[in-house]
Parts: structure tokens; sequence; C-alpha cells
């Protein structure tokens, strides 16, 4: 890996939602606020903030000139999963080549750029998991050694599942769901939003077409097929044709982890949504109807595959990890340990993914 002089944080700067807009600098502007302190604490680099912004200078807006083509939700999505050209690499290595990347859901072609390139990236997501007292996170990077060195940070798979145990016995108390009395054997299917990323595949958004058939399959297979939307995706043409064109489907909006609890429900679908994932730990099956993109475990950081952590990597301690296991210049510092406080990323990032039923009587 070359010398590295700055850290650069940032995320993915390519994504545009429909009307045109850059939807993820609010994401990377969070991740620059939350790491910085401990950034500033722990070493001696430079900390720089990369977003999508309307001047010339705009790297976003170069990257998308030297592929030849427009800004627009469009092309976002060919580009996602694509292999960076020799011109777009070299964008990539002008603009980063002596950088330590921090992001937040790096788009899949500058993460593998930035592998081919042996520029370092620390690169962090949302776990799937969202009903613990906070959020978990997944971290993956290609700086050698770093899954192993981040260690104390790691939270194991018996954690999430204790924490389903009690999550259960919370939603126990509460009374049961009209919508399935009377019924065995429901299926649930969880929609997702249109230009969700886990939907990109060979440069476009898949669609309700392709799984027709599967659709088939699944509603032959249960009494009820209960359809809830994504709630900022409501109309979302998948959920239109399920509920259409199978009679035994019938829209809900009750709460995800509600549901889950409900038992006349055996399985969750659907396409590609993490609730498919978060299903097992409540003794449903969860099913995707296509694969799943990204791979969480508790030793792995590397090959594009998330660490899954605990939310602590704010702390100056994680990146004093990072730092060293990259023989970066550090200061001296103390590790500090923040009171425990439920929920204190969930608030952070303005988000409780329905966990807010854990949170009040």
């Amino acid at each position: 890996m070359t010398s590295i002089k700055r850290i650069v944080v940032t995320g993915d700067f390519l994504r545009l939602n429909a009307d045109g807009n850059a939807s993820q600098n609010i994401n990377i502007k969070w991740l620059y606020h939350l790491v910085r302190p401990a950034l500033q604490r722990v070493g001696t680099l430079p900390i720089d903030l990369l977003i999508s912004t309307d001047d010339e200078q705009c790297f976003a807006r170069q990257y998308y000139e030297v592929n030849g083509l427009p800004r627009t939700l469009k092309s976002w999505v060919k580009l996602f999963n694509s292999r960076a050209n020799t011109r777009a690499l070299a964008a990539i290595h002008d603009r980063l080549h002596d950088s330590l990347v921090v992001a937040f859901e790096l788009p899949e072609v500058i993460r593998a750029a930035l592998e081919r390139l042996e520029i370092p990236y620390v690169d962090f997501t949302v776990h799937p998991a969202r009903f613990l007292d906070d959020l978990l996170f997944g971290v993956r990077s290609n700086v050698p050694g770093l899954g192993k060195a981040l260690g104390e940070f790691v939270v194991f798979d018996e954690e999430i599942s204790l924490s389903a145990g009690l999550a259960m016995a919370t939603l126990a108390k509460l009374p049961n769901i009209a919508q399935v009395a009377g019924y065995e054997n429901v299926a649930l299917f969880a929609g997702q939003t249109i230009d969700d990323k886990v939907l990109i595949r060979d440069g476009k958004l898949l669609g309700s077409s392709e799984f027709l058939d599967q659709f088939h399959t699944l509603c032959q297979s249960h009494s009820k097929v209960l359809v809830k939307p994504h709630p900022y995706a409501k109309n979302n043409p998948i959920i239109v044709a399920l509920t259409r064109l199978f009679h035994n489907t019938e829209l809900i909006h009750n709460n995800f982890y509600h549901l889950l609890a409900q038992d006349p429900i055996t399985h969750v679908y659907s396409i590609t949504s993490s609730t498919s994932i978060e299903a097992a730990y409540f003794d449903k099956r969860g099913v995707h109807l296509a694969v799943y993109p990204y791979a969480f475990s508790d030793h792995n950081a590397s090959g594009g595959h998330y660490l899954t952590i605990s939310p602590a990597f704010f702390l100056p301690q994680f990146w004093g990890k990072v730092l060293q296991q990259m023989a970066l210049p550090t200061r001296s510092f103390m590790p500090v340990e923040l009171r425990a406080e439920r929920s204190r990323m969930r608030k952070s990032m303005r988000n409780f993914w329905g966990a807010d039923i854990f949170e009040t009587i």
C-alpha cells in the first residue's frame, strides 16, 4: 500500500435518488462527525470529507463523466456492481492514492477498485439484526489482519440470539394480531424500497416480472400471505403485483417485530431484505427469493465480508487499533468508556427500523 498522508471519510458518493439528488451525503456527514473526534485524538493525519457536490470539482461528477454516463439513478444502478475500467481506475487513484478511506456503505465498484489499487479502506454498514439494545454494525477492510486486531469489538452470534430471546419475551406481552387469528402456516412477505442497492443485478434493479413463478409457489405453499410494504415504498410494483395477482394475499402494516411474534407466521419471504435474516433469530424460516449479496461473521473482515461489531467504532481505542495495524503514527490516548445507553446509535442515525416497539410500554 502507498504512503498514507490523509484520511478521507466518504460513502456512496455516486448514489442518486429518483429526483437526481445525492441521497447519501447525509450518511457520509453522519459518519464524518461520528468518527472525526476519535481520529483526531488518536491520529496525526488530516481528515477530509468526500461527498457529492454541485461544483465542477465534484469527484462524483467527474466519475460519471469518465464513464460516459449522466448523473442519474439509472446510471448509479449501472455502475454499482460494475468493474471499473482503466480510466475510472485512474480517476480513483488520482483522488485517493494517498488516503486511508473510511466509509459508510461504499458502492461495490469503488470498494473493488480500492482493492485493486491497494488503497486501504475501512467500510461500515448497519448489521441486519436491529432488535438489540442498540444497532450493531459490520466493518470490512483490505487492511491485512484488521479483523483479528478488532477482536475486542466483535459481537458473536450467541449474543444476538440471546437478545432475540429477550425481544421475543417482550413481544409475548403484546396482543395477538387479528389478521392471523385462526390461521395456520401463514407467510409474511417484506417489501423493500424500489432503489434498494441489494436489488441490483447486472446493472439493473430486480423487478416483479422476474419472480412471478416464485410468488405463485409461495402463495400455494401457505394458507395466507401477509404483505408488508416498506414504509418508504408503499406502492412498490413488486408489492402491487403480489397483492393483485394472488388471491390469498393481504396487505398488513403492523410492526415487523410484532408480526414475528405471531405463532401462525412460519416463513418470512423477501427479495433480498435483511428482514429475512432477522426472521431466523425469531424461529421463523427466512427466505430470500434472490441471493443476498453480503455476508456477516465474527471472524472475517476481508474479501468484502463484514465483521460484526458493536457500535463502539466512534471511540478512540477502535481507531487506535486500526492505525496501529497500519503502522500509521498515533498519539498517546486514554481509552474512553461511555455510560451504556439504549439506542444511542439509533437516535444518532434518527432511525429505529421498527425497534421502537421495545422502547415503550
